[in-house]
């Protein structure tokens, strides 16, 4: 269980990391064709704009306890108004994660080239803030509907896998997330702690 001033921090972290998250999908969206987001008053990266409650509770679980897991309100699309439905929604899905990757490289460079003071707060500000978009881009990456790298996969999937694949999401795929949040600690140690870890070590040089 993490302390006080990390859980602080942790929250002050997601919320940035999760507005900019929908934002990069939204964003995504209207370029390939669907202004639908536009009109839902998404394009934009204030955190009341892209508020779930039940994303916003596992925030402050993860932000407890620093597994990493919490989301934004859903960007709707209209596929029908995409340039190209599949691989639109593909780049749609994957500028999500993408975006937190960005975040965490532009807040793991003072580290890296150590422009910052070992031992300050804002040195642990930014620790804290890698940390968190990792994770975040981590946990979006699983391919378990709703989250992003469910939507990924169909896009490499042939037609009739990618059918099935998605309506066994649509049907399953929320009570898989919440097993997997309540039941699969471990499991969840392996495909996000660990890759978090060798992320953050690449990208800080240490840790």
């Amino acid at each position: 269980m993490a302390d006080p001033q990390t859980i602080l921090l942790s929250l002050l972290a997601i919320a940035v990391a999760i507005p900019i998250h929908e934002f990069a999908h939204a964003l995504s969206a209207v370029n390939n064709g669907d202004d639908t987001p536009r009109r839902d008053g998404r394009l934009s990266i204030m955190p009341w704009d892209h508020f779930d409650p039940a994303g916003a509770f596992f925030c402050i679980i993860s932000s407890i306890f620093g597994v990493g897991l919490g989301w934004g309100k859903p960007v709707m699309v209209n596929p029908h108004n995409l340039k190209s439905p599949r691989w639109s929604m593909c780049k749609i899905a994957a500028w999500g994660p993408f975006s937190n990757f960005l975040l965490a490289i532009l807040f793991a460079l003072p580290l890296r080239f150590g422009w910052v003071a070992g031992d300050s707060g804002l040195t642990q500000l930014l620790v804290v803030f890698v940390l968190v978009n990792l994770g975040l881009m981590l946990f979006n990456l699983i391919p378990i509907g709703p989250l992003d790298g469910a939507k990924i996969v169909v896009a490499f999937l042939p037609d009739h896998q990618a059918l099935r694949f998605s309506n066994f999401q649509e049907r399953w795929g929320m009570m898989m997330l919440f097993i997997l949040i309540f039941a699969g600690s471990q499991l969840l140690g392996i495909l996000i702690g660990v890759p978090r870890a060798e992320l953050f070590h690449a990208l800080v040089g240490s840790g």
